[in-house]
């Protein structure tokens, strides 16, 4: 099987179905926290049965194909006896691409009916960890206040117990740390580096390092890092969350 089709078929099936499949998922699951409004279901499962079916129809000819021989990167002097498997896995890639096509699709229809599928709870999926207890997408400080933690799926229990979406009678400061591009500055500084490093590139290397030093002392001599949340501005968007929540209907507890 070295260096035939089995290995084509093998690393597809690993790499789609465990990393891009999972990617997708990823992407649906977060979407509605990320954006505040959720991806459009219709052209999701059409999506999904187009790319489920043509992986399948794809790639599982070319395990068959490695079995009788047929080598990678053939271009010439293809045995017939190769081409009708060829053909059904040609017929395959046909169908991802059209799973392809429903995602931008999904994508454009989403962003479009945007405000029809805004997610007005923050929590679309029922989800059990504490993230799905902000709103969408989260205030940029997350909690008004720390959560208490009891169990692993601690929203869940929070929902059982009749205590989820409970507005807390008063709010306090919230200490922040304020933004800095010196993160961003030093790591692309890195690559800078790492680039030189490797292709001895040594003004470029050397340079890049210079310019990480001073950024890294530029940054340390910054004492003006943090700041407080005043309770209006948090008292302000909480009421605004709870205000959605409230108009959605939604309630928990047993």
């Amino acid at each position: 099987l070295h260096n035939s089709l089995f290995l084509i078929a093998h690393f597809h099936n690993v790499i789609i179905g465990g990393v891009v499949f999972g990617s997708m998922a990823g992407v649906t699951y977060w979407f509605p926290k990320a954006t505040g409004f959720t991806l459009n279901e219709k052209w999701n499962k059409r999506a999904f049965w187009f790319w489920i079916i043509g992986f399948y129809v794809a790639f599982m000819p070319l395990y068959v194909l490695g079995f009788m021989g047929m080598t990678r990167r053939l271009s010439q002097n293809i045995d017939p006896q190769f081409h009708p498997l060829l053909v059904v896995a040609a017929s395959g890639a046909a169908l991802i691409a059209c799973g392809i096509l429903c995602q931008v699709i999904m994508f454009w229809v989403s962003v479009r009916d945007r405000h029809e599928n805004r997610d007005m709870t923050g929590d679309p999926w029922g989800g059990r960890t504490l993230e799905w207890s902000t709103s969408s997408p989260p205030p940029f400080y997350n909690f008004a206040e720390v959560p208490f933690v009891h169990e692993r799926d601690a929203f869940w229990e929070m929902k059982e117990r009749g205590e989820a979406y409970k507005q807390p009678a008063n709010y306090a400061e919230i200490h922040m740390p304020k933004n800095s591009g010196a993160g961003l500055i030093i790591g692309l500084l890195c690559i800078g580096f790492g680039f030189g490093a490797i292709w001895h590139i040594w003004w470029l290397a050397g340079l890049s390092f210079l310019g990480i030093i001073l950024t890294w002392v530029i940054k340390s001599f910054d004492e003006n890092v943090d700041y407080y949340v005043p309770v209006a501005e948090i008292k302000k968007i909480e009421d605004q969350h709870f205000a959605e929540i409230n108009k959605a209907g939604v309630t928990y507890g047993k």
